[in-house]
């Protein structure tokens, strides 16, 4: 896959024939498609990591399954680029077949999903923020099924299509190419869904959060919009920017550089808290949130907070379902509850904020406190 100097001879002879300048591949093409293997491994870790504590609060109101589905994405993407961009040998290879790579996974499960999670996510906020209603239901999501079904759709008549006529391979340059209509048609759906992204940004632009989500939304569809511009631009103005040194390493760079930017600019904080500082972090996101009053917008269902690790703020935000509490040491508290066992209520903490108290905590006795799987939604 990587440079094969008896190829890249039989494709320099060839453009030298059609009298087009081409860029052989080298070792800075293997340097590049390494680099970000790299680090598409290294947000692996980090996706994994967040995953295993979704549940811890300030990692949980990011939305860790839409950011999970940010990375895949992200790294589809970065396959399809390999392919499409030229950076590895075709010949000889399944990567002669451009349609799978360059348009099922880079195009429409790699930059269409990008754009898709970031609708979500505003669209999210805007039902939070702006209509004051809880982001949960089938309702809520039928912008994502009515565009996944219009990405099918899509997909199946670029596969009825000749390859003629969207992409195909050509074989004396070793790189995939597409059809005139067929890159216009895709860019422009592209941009229709990144229009999409920017409307739900723009109706969530003044919105009063606790964590910047409006500029970290902001910020994203700046960087997609810079992005896709250049990719367009690059694109239109030359067709076989596989053949470029300079175009095919930019292109690839500035892509990823993006969605690694978007996501460590969400995720690096709460995850730096949650890994090195955990309770402290908590402490002080919980009072952040008290601060500014909006403890409701933040709330967090189901959150497992486990053994040994509630604080005090954990205990002032629930001190409603509490009979009393028993200081144990530096980190360590016994809870007394209040109640019948088991069962749900919801009852006020703090005028305002609502609290279900699920899988209620037994007190074993005032030394041993079972705290197990018990949750609550803060």
């Amino acid at each position: 896959m990587f440079p094969d100097p008896s190829i890249e001879d039989r494709r320099a002879a060839a453009a030298l024939s059609m009298d087009i300048n081409l860029d052989r591949r080298s070792t800075a093409d293997l340097a590049i498609v390494t680099t970000i293997s790299a680090i598409y491994f290294i947000d692996l870790l980090a996706v994994l990591f967040m995953l295993w504590n979704r549940r811890y609060p300030p990692i949980k109101a990011k939305s860790p399954i839409l950011m999970a589905c940010l990375f895949l994405s992200s790294a589809l993407w970065f396959v399809g680029d390999v392919q499409m961009n030229g950076h590895v040998t075709l010949a000889n290879t399944a990567l002669t077949k451009c349609l799978g790579l360059g348009f099922w996974v880079r195009i429409l499960l790699g930059i269409c999903g990008v754009c898709a999670v970031f609708a979500l996510r505003s669209f999210a906020l805007y039902h939070v923020f702006c209509l004051n209603q809880p982001y949960r239901g089938v309702k809520v999501y039928w912008p994502v099924i009515v565009y996944s079904a219009c990405i099918l759709a899509y997909g199946v008549v670029a596969l009825v299509l000749k390859s003629e006529k969207t992409l195909y391979y050509v074989g004396p340059l070793d790189i995939c190419s597409s059809a005139v209509g067929f890159k216009a048609s895709v860019i422009g759906f592209v941009w229709i869904t990144l229009a999409f992204v920017a409307f739900n940004y723009w109706r969530i632009r003044h919105i009063k959060s606790s964590f910047n989500e409006s500029k970290e939304m902001g910020g994203a569809c700046l960087l997609i919009f810079i992005t896709t511009l250049y990719s367009t631009l690059v694109q239109f103005l030359y067709p076989r920017f596989p053949l470029s040194m300079a175009y095919r390493v930019s292109l690839t760079v500035l892509s990823h550089l993006c969605t690694n930017v978007i996501w460590w600019g969400t995720m690096f904080v709460p995850l730096w808290g949650c890994l090195f500082n955990r309770r402290v972090y908590l402490d002080q996101w919980i009072e952040k949130l008290r601060r500014d009053g909006l403890q409701r917008k933040y709330h967090l269902e189901s959150t497992s907070l486990v053994r040994g690790e509630f604080t005090p703020a954990d205990i002032a935000m629930n001190e409603a379902v509490m009979r009393e509490y028993v200081y144990k040491g530096p980190d360590t508290y016994a809870f007394y509850y209040d109640g019948e066992g088991g069962g749900q209520r919801d009852m006020a903490v703090e005028g305002d904020v609502s609290v279900r108290a699920l899988n209620w905590m037994q007190a074993r006795n005032s030394k041993d406190v079972g705290f197990g799987n018990d949750r609550f939604l803060l």
